[in-house]
């Protein structure tokens, strides 16, 4: 019970400091020290307790939840619980009318421990939050996780976005992940792009690169 009331308390206070701080937030040096010391206590807690990293996350204000995922992403999520946390908050914010800044914080740093974590658990929730993301570091972190995880269930979103074609540096990254799983549904599509000259060499190249690391596809008539 002590520890519940623990957990409550500090909290509460990690997500309120911003409140006190916001006379001072005109001087920028004024926010480094917070800033600083609120990591270094998210980190303590990363490094101490998996309970108390995980209320933080469910408690805690954006700028907490952002700490705590970042906090992941630099260990590596060690158990199921904090996996299926970062999955939660891959697509934070992405249903609401008036996302905030913050919020697109929390989902790059979750994407950034599932790449780290690199579970095939996070694979359906990274490839849905792809289909509605409009933040570019976001869907290339994204893609850079998908293509960590390996598996070829990402295939159709990473298809999706290399489609799409927003950026040459999402496209480039796309190519590189379908590099990385190999799936031979991909090639087609890396084939097409590596002869388009409205992309850069370096995007060409990392679709040649793909091609060479395409599976072939499995011959289900031979026995």
């Amino acid at each position: 019970m002590l520890k519940k009331i623990f957990i409550l308390i500090f909290i509460f206070v990690l997500s309120t400091v911003s409140v006190f701080a916001q006379d001072e937030e005109s001087e920028e040096s004024a926010n480094k020290p917070r800033e600083a010391l609120m990591k270094d206590f998210v980190d303590a807690l990363a490094s101490q307790d998996e309970s108390l990293l995980l209320s933080a996350i469910e408690m805690g204000s954006p700028e907490v939840k952002a700490l705590c995922f970042q906090a992941l992403g630099e260990s590596g999520a060690s158990s199921d619980l904090l996996i299926q946390a970062i999955n939660r908050y891959v697509g934070y914010g992405l249903s609401s009318t008036y996302p905030s800044n913050s919020d697109s914080e929390v989902r790059y740093q979750a994407l950034k421990a599932a790449k780290s974590s690199a579970s095939e658990s996070s694979v359906q929730a990274i490839s849905s939050m792809l289909y509605a993301e409009r933040e570019t570091f976001n869907i290339i972190a994204a893609i850079q996780a998908l293509g960590e995880i390996g598996d070829a269930k990402a295939v159709p979103s990473l298809l999706f976005q290399l489609r799409l074609g927003r950026t040459q540096g999402i496209v480039y990254e796309a190519a590189v992940a379908l590099g990385k799983i190999g799936d031979y549904s991909a090639l087609s599509d890396l084939v097409y792009l590596a002869q388009d000259d409205r992309y850069f060499l370096a995007v060409r190249q990392a679709a040649i690169d793909a091609i060479r690391n395409i599976n072939p596809p499995s011959d289900s008539s031979e026995e």
